[in-house]
């Protein structure tokens, strides 16, 4: 059964550090309602786009209508034009996945996904699909602008997939082929209709399963949320549904979460018609979902900071790298911290782990062994005297 209606407010309770990463800070700061808007007016029809053979408008995204591969066009000419160079990945009779990448330099096996899908409903016509999911696409456009000069350390994939209407295919074959290559997908992020808040209390849902690390993902965008002062009220569906891209993945084993506006208790009255059109949506509820899957995509992809080493924060933090981390971690105390202070792991209630191996490697640096953690977050604290020092830890599978 789902979890009952429980609205989190990202574990604010709990986890209340300042393990900012400026990079995503600036990431999402630049998050900008206005280029949100500019591109959906073009994906949804309201402003002509021009793909070499002068002014088009995108009347309808259905799969059987020109507007889909016209999208298609477009949306690969958006990426170019950030800098990337984009794919289109064929499946099928006319199936097209576009898909920019900016490689990792330290794991570039290692691959997050940001995610949406660009065909729309309802068939015929007119299928504008504004928050369904021109609001999910204009998203990954807007983390490929946002994020387009950050260093990370695994590979950011930007997947628009094609076919979702018509179940799932586009991502299901992207999923397959993954798992038949054996590719190292760490995390998904699909956003599908994230724009509409019809009664205004800002609610919106992340849906996760027991599927890999989905529960450790949906953790980090929990700690994104407080840590980057977002502070969307969040409800968890676990088992989250099955109805968009990210049970592609679930089906092949990887990692996944979904973004979503509450379409549990406050659907879009205009979903699947032909009525599903800009002027319905929330920018500024739009703009703070965007945020947290971006924010979360980054935190998983890891920014590179320092050549390597982890940076001093100061004001009572721990620092630590890498983090995420995998299977060691290096902690380092604040400067003039006294020398027999040293870190201690405990779960998100504060309980000690234990059988967590550390070892001195400087007089404020610490490495400790996570191979015996459960994937998840948790909490580094130590104590300076009457200061209490801490940090935020979220361990990979």
């Amino acid at each position: 059964m789902r979890e009952a209606l429980l609205v989190v407010w990202a574990l604010g309770l709990v986890i209340r550090t300042n393990a900012q990463v400026p990079v995503v800070q600036q990431a999402l700061n630049a998050v900008n309602a206005d280029s949100l808007v500019w591109r959906l007016e073009r994906l949804s029809g309201e402003v002509p786009v021009d793909v070499g053979n002068g002014d088009e408008l995108i009347l309808s995204r259905n799969k059987y209508q020109p507007g889909n591969a016209l999208a298609a066009q477009w949306l690969q000419q958006e990426f170019a034009r950030m800098g990337f160079a984009p794919m289109v990945q064929p499946f099928g009779a006319a199936g097209q996945n576009v898909l920019a990448v900016k490689e990792g330099q330290v794991h570039p096996e290692r691959k997050v996904l940001i995610c949406a899908h660009y065909d729309a409903m309802p068939g015929g016509t007119t299928a504008p699909g504004a928050d369904d999911d021109g609001s999910g696409v204009c998203s990954v456009l807007e983390a490929a602008r946002v994020l387009a000069g950050t260093t990370f350390e695994n590979t950011l994939v930007f997947a628009l997939w094609d076919e979702e209407e018509q179940g799932l295919i586009g991502s299901a074959y992207h999923a397959a082929a993954a798992a038949g290559n054996d590719e190292e997908i760490t995390a998904v992020i699909n956003m599908d209709a994230i724009g509409y808040d019809g009664d205004g209390d800002g609610l919106m849902r992340i849906h996760t399963r027991p599927v890999a690390n989905s529960i450790a993902i949906k953790d980090s965008a929990l700690v994104v949320n407080t840590t980057y002062g977002l502070g969307l009220p969040i409800a968890i569906n676990n088992p989250g549904e099955t109805y968009s891209d990210h049970a592609s993945f679930w089906n092949q084993g990887y990692g996944a979460i979904l973004v979503i506006e509450d379409f549990d208790d406050d659907p879009n009255p205009h979903y699947h018609t032909p009525s599903d059109q800009l002027q319905y949506l929330d920018t500024a509820y739009w703009r703070g979902l965007a945020q947290l899957a971006i924010g979360t995509a980054a935190v998983m992809a890891v920014p590179v900071i320092d050549a390597g080493m982890p940076e001093d924060r100061g004001n009572g933090a721990l620092a630590i790298y890498p983090n995420p981390a995998r299977d060691k971690v290096e902690v380092r105390m604040p400067a003039g911290t006294m020398a027999d202070v040293f870190p201690v792991i405990t779960d998100p209630t504060g309980r000690a782990v234990r059988d967590v191996l550390t070892s001195r490697i400087a007089s404020n640096g610490w490495i400790m062994d996570l191979s015996g953690l459960v994937p998840g977050v948790y909490l580094l604290r130590a104590q300076d005297g009457a200061k209490l020092l801490t940090g935020r830890l979220v361990r990979w599978p």
